[in-house]
C-alpha cells in the first residue's frame, strides 16, 4: 500500500485549502478500489476525523481507518468510483 506523506506548509497558508489541494492532487493518482495511507503531522493537522472524512469524500476517497504513530496521524483510505462516495 502506498504511503503519501503530506507536510504542512511552511508559510501561513490556509491549512484547509492546502489540505484540499493535496488530497485532490494525490486522489487523482489513485485508481478505483486502490488503497493508500495519508500521513500527516498530528499537531499541525489536528482536525477531528469528521473533517477529514468530509474532505476525503470531496475527492472520492473513503476513510477506512485512522491511527497515530510517533506524532504522525495516518489515514487509510480507498479510492471510490467517481460519484459513489
Amino acid at each position: 500500500m502506498r504511503r503519501i506523506v503530506v507536510r504542512a506548509p511552511a508559510c501561513s497558508a490556509d491549512i484547509v485549502t492546502f489540505l484540499k489541494h493535496a488530497l485532490r492532487t494525490h486522489a487523482e493518482e489513485l485508481h478505483a478500489g486502490e488503497r493508500a495511507e495519508f500521513a500527516f503531522d498530528a499537531e499541525r493537522f489536528s482536525f477531528p476525523a469528521a473533517i477529514f472524512e468530509s474532505l476525503l469524500a470531496g475527492v472520492d476517497l473513503q476513510l477506512l481507518s485512522t491511527h497515530e504513530e510517533d506524532g504522525t496521524r495516518v489515514l487509510e483510505v480507498e479510492k471510490q468510483q467517481r460519484g459513489s462516495a
